[in-house]
């Protein structure tokens, strides 16, 4: 019979057992790595690491007095950090491990027994290991778990001897302590091993630059950072999580560095118990499917809420800034729009030019008329070609690429040609009465677009200028006034990536917390908005064919 790391690894490969592009990506780089010449797969080591932690006992809820039995995902996690070694050496390939799944998973209990048999069966020298995280009392819930699991193995106390914050094994001199935020308290250590709990939580890196610098004379360490999303997008551990995305994408080569993170792609819908599986592995086991949709259902009824939610049930990455509209809302106001079915009724564009390697994007919007009283918006983003090529989204830009949403322009800048020509290309099915964007990097193509005879306007990206627009955009998703193109990149952009910037007066306009969220298609959607506001236009006039 074949190992459950193995068949879990099938199972993600096959669609059997749903899973986020991060996953798919570890995947597919433990067996890349299983290949290599200068690498061998020590399924024995994998096997007793996995036996060790079968001779636990869980200790609370149902399942206490129960052996512990590693659940697929994470005899995964096992086979990868400890079967992966190097020819050369017999040392372990894997030197730290980062791994970021939703709350509930277990993930706690994993890392103890892990813990645990780093400390007594692992055979290193005068094992030292640490559990840390930003406060003392998180520290000590990993700890305690171990202290606990080691009670069941000793209940004597003979082999192993707990004290406050340690746990000692005195037949190989090892150790298991608890250490918090402050770093100093860390120098001078040996460590063989360490678990960074919760590293969203800390307010920098220092605890963990001291905690790693203290492995240098070990020859076959490991560092454990484990957490759920959080909502500072400013700090080191959404650093490590920008640097694991590019490590599974292949943007970087860190052969040590192994991530393992249970997410949702960014175009999944959240609100589907088809996708719960991708950012909880343990669904069913220590998670129900109903907890999850309760969590659901509290976010959808109270919008404060909802950032809580995605980010500790759905293992999100959020601003502690409110989300501006919730998918929900938007959801419903798509439609799929085609440009023939809108011929010879006149729009405004609203135009989003990013810098030389950015996304750009234009949105054409049309006003009410006789045959339909709501507004319909389409937009086209724009990307370089060099760009898409190894991006920590490019399955996802790929998606939005198929979908006809995206249009990839040749070489390594942007072409604003290609954009002048897909303008021309809108023009001859639909008028387009004004074109409004910000002057900044955009002087050019203003010129340009003066040149075929179109009206370019100036629009100011000030936020008092989009304080108007950005409220009446709002306005018509909640009370359904506009027809939205139905794509996942809208989707993406609008109802995931957008959040709200207020200033002293409580002016707003759309903001992105990172440079990876992608909002250039609601900025110019709201231009086209914000100009038409200015001048209203009506479609009683004829189409010109430029």
């Amino acid at each position: 019979m074949k190992p459950l790391w193995e068949r879990y690894c099938e199972d993600i490969k096959s669609g059997k057992i749903p899973s986020g592009n991060s996953i798919k990506k570890a995947v597919e780089r433990f067996e890349r790595f299983k290949s290599r010449d200068d690498i061998y797969f020590d399924e024995e080591a994998v096997e007793r690491c996995i036996s060790f932690v079968g001779t636990l006992k869980h200790f609370l809820g149902k399942s206490a007095g129960k052996q512990f039995v590693l659940e697929p995902w994470q005899q995964f996690i096992v086979a990868n950090i400890i079967g992966l070694k190097w020819k050369a050496t017999g040392f372990r390939v894997c030197r730290e491990t980062y791994i970021q799944v939703s709350r509930k998973s277990g993930k706690t209990a994993l890392l103890a027994a892990l813990a645990l048999y780093f400390l007594i069966a692992d055979g290193e020298a005068s094992p030292q290991l640490v559990a840390a995280a930003n406060s003392t009392s998180q520290a000590h819930i990993i700890f305690d778990y171990v202290t606990k699991f080691a009670a069941g193995l000793d209940s004597t106390k003979k082999i192993l001897k707990p004290f406050r914050d340690t746990l000692k094994c005195p037949a190989n001199d090892g150790y298991i302590k608890v250490i918090s935020s402050d770093a100093s308290r860390a120098d001078g250590l040996n460590l063989s091993a360490f678990i960074l709990d919760e590293f969203h939580e800390n307010k920098d890196r220092k605890l963990y630059d001291v905690l790693k610098s203290s492995q240098g004379m070990r020859e076959n360490p490991l560092a454990f950072i484990i957490t759920t999303a959080g909502f500072d997008l400013s700090s080191a551990c959404h650093d490590m999580y920008d640097l694991s995305i590019e490590v599974l994408n292949g943007v970087k080569e860190m052969d040590n560095f192994f991530p393992f993170i249970w997410e949702l792609d960014p175009a999944d819908d959240w609100t589907d118990v088809k996708n719960f599986i991708k950012c909880q592995p343990s669904l069913g086991v220590t998670v129900t499917e109903d907890f999850m949709l309760q969590e659901v259902n509290k976010a959808k009824m109270d919008s404060t809420a909802l950032n809580g939610v995605l980010t500790k049930t759905f293992n999100k990455w959020c601003s502690s800034v409110t989300q501006w509209i919730p998918a929900q809302y938007i959801v419903e106001v798509m439609e799929k729009v085609y440009l023939e079915e809108m011929r010879g009724k006149s729009c405004i564009l609203g135009m989003d030019l990013g810098s030389v390697s950015d996304f750009s994007s234009i949105t054409a919007l049309w006003p009410p008329d006789d045959t339909n009283d709501k507004f319909v918006a389409k937009s086209w983003t724009f990307l370089p070609e060099d760009t898409l090529v190894g991006h920590p989204h490019e399955l996802l830009y790929r998606k939005f690429i198929q979908e006809g949403s995206m249009l990839i322009t040749p070489g390594n800048t942007a072409d604003y040609d290609y954009i002048v020509a897909k303008i021309g290309e809108i023009n001859n099915i639909c008028p387009i009465t004004r074109i409004a964007t910000d002057a900044w990097n955009a002087s050019s193509v203003m010129i340009t677009l003066t040149n075929l005879g179109f009206t370019v306007v100036p629009f100011s990206q000030a936020i008092g200028n989009f304080n108007g627009p950005t409220k009446e955009l709002e306005r018509l998703i909640k009370n359904k006034g506009i027809i939205i193109d139905k794509t996942a990149n809208m989707l993406w952009q609008l109802g995931q990536n957008a959040t709200l910037r207020f200033d002293g007066n409580q002016n707003c306009k759309p903001n992105k917390e990172s440079a990876y969220k992608k909002i250039d298609s609601v900025i110019s959607m709201i231009t086209a908005l914000g100009e038409y506001l200015k001048e209203p236009i009506s479609n009683d006039f004829e189409i010109t064919v430029l």
